[in-house]
């Protein structure tokens, strides 16, 4: 299959890239091959490429980038997936586009299903959620694939961060007024093929399962533990618990609870295993990568 993929110097189009490369022929759509903010030529790029399958983790994908650059990351995380929905359905060819749990409404505590209510509070939120109804609009039979707190992918993501400053003897902390669910990169890869193969479409979490929220702070809890646990410590490191509000970058609003349930996945029959498990598999390749 010949998979054109943008976004390939972040971390999940990055992953996707080494993932998919063993078994397709994957083209990497890059900020140097193609400006996702200029519409007429994207569409013209796209119009003019031969693909099977077209997949978009690209975005402006932090609030406070979003707030600085609005129409930036209107052009890129709205107007952009639209083209590549309008093209992806005049040639009839599958798309799948990445959005975020930041588009669910935020002040509901407990788990949020596919059809949860959205009310994004932030400018990325608004554009991502406006980037997946155009999509949809245009492109009935796409796959809207919502992801957060990806690790295992490509660069450093939260997880990856702890795990070396425990090396560093870096003091811990972490965000505990906030609950999402991460999401292990390498399953949700697997999870796409399946769904790919099932031709499936439409919206789809994947995140980890969980039997309940989890913060940034309870996150780096188990990540101390699982390095623990693999004798890299003589006890599992304390962590510090914070508050949004005392962390100067997180300027910009973030919902507060927006832990994703992979209810659709589970329809399905297609299990994915719980975020402790897969966290402690990422924590022990890095052990054995080190």
């Amino acid at each position: 299959m010949r998979i054109l993929l943008t976004g390939t110097n972040g971390k999940i189009g990055g992953f996707l890239a080494h993932y998919w490369e063993k078994n397709h022929e994957v083209i990497s759509l890059t900020r140097q091959t193609i400006n996702l903010s200029d519409s007429s030529a994207l569409e013209k790029y796209l119009t003019q490429s031969d693909f099977d399958l077209l997949v978009n983790p690209a975005a402006i994908s932090t609030p406070e980038g979003c707030e600085n650059t609005p129409e930036l990351a209107h052009r890129v995380n709205t107007e952009a997936p639209m083209v590549m929905a309008q093209v992806c359905a005049a040639k009839e060819r599958p798309l799948i586009h990445f959005s975020t749990d930041y588009v669910l409404d935020g002040d509901r505590p407990g788990f949020k299903d596919e059809d949860a209510p959205c009310l994004p509070n932030n400018a990325y939120g608004v554009t991502k959620l406006a980037g997946e109804r155009a999509v949809i609009e245009a492109h009935p039979a796409a796959l809207i694939a919502r992801v957060s707190w990806v690790f295992g992918s490509a660069g450093e993501g939260f997880l990856e961060k702890v795990f070396r400053q425990i090396g560093e003897g870096v003091a811990l902390e972490g965000v505990a007024d906030k609950f999402s669910l991460p999401t292990s990169a390498p399953e949700m890869a697997a999870a796409l093929d399946f769904l790919v193969a099932k031709n499936e479409s439409g919206l789809f979490h994947l995140t980890q399962s969980s039997e309940d929220p989890v913060s940034w702070y309870h996150y780096a809890v188990e990540v101390a533990q699982a390095v623990h646990e693999l004798g890299l410590t003589s006890s599992p490191p304390p962590v510090t618990a914070r508050q949004m509000a005392e962390i100067p970058v997180l300027r910009t609003n973030r919902p507060i609870h927006t832990t994703m349930k992979p209810a659709r996945l589970e329809m399905l029959g297609y299990v994915i295993n719980p975020w402790k498990k897969a966290l402690r598999t990422r924590v022990r390749q890095l052990c054995e990568n080190r």
